[in-house]
C-alpha cells in the first residue's frame, strides 16, 4: 500500500519552478506543488570567481543556475528510485510475513458482516411477502371493482339504447308537433284576427252605449233638476196655501165682525196680535212705502206684544256669506235661518220706534240676551247705519262696545272703520267697527268645531268662551209701547 502511494505521489507529482528573490542576495527559492501540498527547497546561490564574473553581467549567473538546477533534479529522481525499489522489497517482506493473517481477518470480516446481512435479507423477504399479499388482496379488489364496473357499463350501454330508442320517438313525435303547431300557429293567427275584428266592433258598441249612457245621465239629470224644482214648487205651493189659508181666516173674521168695512193692512207682527192671532208663525205683512208683500216670523210675547224676527241662526242650513244687495233684499226660509232685509227693517223703523232684542244659546246651552230699548236704521244712503241707545247693552262688563253705532258692511260694500275688509276676515254682513268682538252673521261652526273661531257667530260676553262660536241667535224688534 506503502509503495503504491508513493509511486502514485512520483506519476501525479507536477513540479513547478518559480526562480524566488534571494534572499540577501545569497540563496535561490524552488517549489513544487502536489495536490493541497507544496514543497519548497532553498538553495545557495553560487559566489562569483573573480572581477569578470562582475563584470560579465547576468548572463553566467543564470546558466550556473540552470545547471544546478538539473542537477539537483537528477539526484532527487535517483533518490525516489532507491527509495521506490526499497518500498518495493518491504511491500513484498510484508505480504509474506502477513499474507495468511490478512485473509483470515477478511474472513472473519465477512462472516462478521453476513449474519447482519442475512437478517436484513430475512426481513426484506418477509415485507416484500407482506407487501405481495396485500398486492394482491388489493388486486382481487381492483378486479371485482372492474367487473361491477363493466356490470354497470353494460347496464348503462343498455339504458343508454332505450333511451336513444325513446329520443328517436320523442323526435318523431316532435315533428308531428311542429307540423301541428304550425297549423295551431294560422289558427291562432286567424283567431286574433277575428278576435280583432270583434274588439274593435265591441269598442264601438261601446262607444255607442257611452254616448246612450251620457245622454241617459243627462236626461235623468234634468228630470232629478225637474223633480228638485217640482219640489220646491210644491213646498212654495203650500206654504203659499197655508198663506193663504191664514189671510183667508183673516179675511173671514175680519168679514164676520164688521161687514162692508174696508180689509185691514198688517205692517208688521204686532198688527197680527191685536188683531186676535196670538200663535207663533210665520206671516204676511204689508209696508206701504215698499207697495209689496213679506213673509216675516212672528214671535208672540205671553206678557204682552209681538216680536218681528229680522235675523235667525241655528243649523247652519242657510249661507250668510252674501252680498250686499242680499243683505239689502233678506233671504231665506223665515220659518227657518234668514236675513229679513235691511231695507224692510229701515222703513219699519223710520215710521215708528221700535225696541230691539237679541237672543243667543252657546253649545254648552247657556242662553243669554241682550235688549236695546230704542233701535233704528239708517237708509241706505247711510249705509243702513244701525242706532241704538247707550243704556242698555251696549258695552260688556269690560268696557268694550258689543255692537255701535256703525255702517253696515259686506264684503263688495266695505264701510267699516278698519283700513282692512272685516267682512272679508270676519265673514258673512254686520255693523263691523275696527272688526269689532261681534258678528252674528258669520260662518256657522258645528260643535267640536267651533273653538276660537274669529269668523264664527259670535257676541262678546266677557267669559273665557267669547271666542267661541255661538249655536243659535235670534235678533227680533216691536213697537214701544205708547
Amino acid at each position: 500500500m506503502l509503495l503504491g502511494s508513493l509511486l502514485l505521489l512520483v506519476g501525479t507529482m507536477t513540479a513547478a519552478q518559480r526562480m524566488g528573490q534571494p534572499a540577501n542576495g545569497r540563496k535561490l527559492q524552488l517549489q513544487f506543488k502536489h495536490n493541497e501540498c507544496s514543497y519548497t527547497f532553498f538553495l545557495p546561490e553560487p559566489q562569483p570567481c573573480g572581477p569578470e564574473s562582475s563584470i560579465a553581467g547576468p548572463q553566467p549567473s543564470m546558466m550556473h543556475t540552470r545547471l544546478l538546477f538539473h542537477y539537483q533534479m537528477a539526484k532527487l529522481e535517483n533518490a525516489l528510485r532507491n527509495s521506490t525499489q526499497r518500498l518495493q522489497k518491504l511491500e513484498k517482506n510484508i505480504q509474506t510475513l502477513f499474507g495468511s493473517g490478512l485473509q483470515q481477518a477478511q474472513e472473519n470480516i465477512v462472516q462478521s458482516h453476513t449474519t447482519p446481512v442475512l437478517e436484513l435479507d430475512t426481513s426484506l423477504l418477509n415485507q416484500t411477502t407482506n407487501e405481495t399479499v396485500k398486492l394482491t388482496d388489493m388486486e382481487s379488489q381492483v378486479l371485482s371493482q372492474m367487473s361491477h364496473m363493466e356490470r354497470q357499463m353494460l347496464e348503462t350501454s343498455l339504458t343508454t339504447d332505450k333511451l336513444e330508442k325513446q329520443l328517436q320517438k320523442q323526435r318523431g313525435t316532435l315533428d308531428l308537433l311542429h307540423g301541428q303547431s304550425s297549423n295551431l300557429e294560422t289558427w291562432l293567427h286567424t283567431l286574433e284576427d277575428d278576435q280583432t275584428v270583434q274588439l274593435e266592433a265591441l269598442h264601438s258598441e261601446k262607444k255607442n252605449l257611452r254616448q246612450q249612457l251620457d245622454q241617459h245621465s243627462s236626461r235623468l239629470a234634468r228630470i232629478q233638476q225637474g223633480l228638485e224644482a217640482l219640489r220646491s214648487n210644491s213646498s212654495l205651493l203650500q206654504q203659499q196655501q197655508h198663506q193663504l189659508l191664514q189671510s183667508l181666516q183673516i179675511l173671514k173674521r175680519m168679514v164676520e165682525q164688521n161687514p162692508g168695512t174696508a180689509v185691514q193692512v198688517f205692517q208688521d207682527c204686532e198688527d197680527i196680535r191685536k188683531f186676535g192671532l196670538n200663535k207663533d208663525g210665520v206671516y204676511i205683512i204689508l209696508v206701504p212705502s215698499l207697495n209689496q208683500t213679506k213673509r216675516v216670523f212672528c214671535v208672540m210675547d205671553p206678557e204682552g206684544g209681538a216680536w218681528t224676527v229680522i235675523q235667525r241662526r241655528e243649523d247652519g242650513s242657510v249661507d250668510f256669506q252674501r252680498n250686499w244687495e242680499e243683505y239689502k233684499q233678506g233671504f231665506g226660509n223665515p220659518a227657518g235661518e234668514h236675513w229679513l232685509g235691511n231695507e224692510l227693517v229701515h222703513q219699519l223703523t223710520s215710521r215708528a220706534k221700535y225696541s230691539l232684542r237679541v237672543e243667543m244659546e252657546d253649545w254648552d246651552g247657556h242662553t243669554f240676551y241682550a235688549s236695546f230699548e230704542h233701535f233704528q236704521l239708517g237708509s241706505e244712503k247711510q249705509s243702513y247705519r244701525i242706532f241704538l241707545d247707550k243704556e242698555n247693552g251696549m258695552s260688556s262688563p269690560r268696557g268694550h262696545l258689543i255692537i255701535g253705532n256703525n255702517t253696515f258692511s259686506t264684503q263688495d260694500a266695505d264701510h267699516d272703520n278698519c283700513a282692512c275688509n272685516c267682512a272679508a276676515i270676519m265673514s258673512g254682513g254686520w255693523w263691523f267697527d275696527a272688526c269689532g268682538t261681534s258678528n252674528l252673521n258669520g260662518i256657522y261652526h258645528p260643535a267640536g268645531q267651533h273653538k276660537f273661531k274669529i269668523n264664527g257667530i259670535r257676541w262678546d260676553r266677557s267669559s273665557p268662551h267669547s271666542a267661541f262660536s255661538l249655536r243659535t241667535s235670534r235678533m227680533m224688534m216691536r213697537p214701544l209701547q205708547s
